[in-house]
C-alpha cells in the first residue's frame, strides 16, 4: 500500500515540477521572441519603405518595447523566479519520494512526506499556465525527460 501512495505521489509531483518549469520556459521564450519581433519591426522602419510605412513600424517597434518593459515589472520580473523556486521544492520532494520507494520506507515516513506534499498543495503560489501543463506531460511521457520509476 505504500508503495501504491508512493507512487502516485512521485507521478504528481514530478509533473508539477515539471509544469513548474515549463512554465519558466515559456516566459522567457515570450521575452526573448518579442524582443526580437521589436527588433526586426525597429529594423524594418529604419530601412523604411517610405516615410510613413517607417514611422508606423518605428512606432510599433517602440510601443512592443515599452509594453514588454511594463509586462516585466513587479509581479512579472519575479515570475520565472516564483516557478523556478516552487519547481526546485517539488522536485526535492520528488527525490525524496523516489528514495523512499527505493529503500522501502517505513508507514510513518510515507506519512510524513505525504504530509508534506499536501502541505506545498495548499502553499501560496503560481498557478501553472495550461501550456506548460501539456508541455510538461509531453515531456514527460513521450520525449522521456524524466526518470519515470513511478510508471513501473
Amino acid at each position: 500500500m505504500e508503495k501504491d501512495l508512493l507512487k502516485k505521489l512521485g507521478e504528481e509531483t514530478i509533473y508539477t515540477a515539471k509544469g513548474h518549469f515549463k512554465a519558466c520556459d515559456i516566459r522567457r521564450n515570450l521575452i526573448t521572441f518579442t524582443i526580437w519581433i521589436c527588433l526586426l519591426i525597429n529594423v524594418l522602419g529604419i530601412y523604411g519603405f517610405n516615410e510613413i510605412i517607417g514611422k508606423v513600424l518605428a512606432a510599433v517597434g517602440l510601443f512592443g518595447t515599452i509594453a514588454l518593459l511594463v509586462w516585466n515589472q513587479g509581479d512579472g520580473s519575479s515570475y520565472r523566479a516564483n516557478h523556478k523556486l516552487i519547481a526546485e521544492k517539488y522536485l526535492s520532494l520528488h527525490k525524496e519520494i523516489r528514495d523512499l520507494h527505493e529503500l522501502s520506507g517505513s508507514k510513518e515516513e510515507v506519512k510524513e512526506i505525504s504530509k508534506k506534499v499536501r502541505e506545498l498543495d495548499n502553499s501560496d503560489k503560481m498557478d501553472i499556465p495550461w501550456i506548460a501543463r501539456k508541455w510538461a506531460q509531453k515531456a514527460i511521457q513521450e520525449f522521456n525527460e524524466t526518470n519515470n520509476w513511478f510508471l513501473k
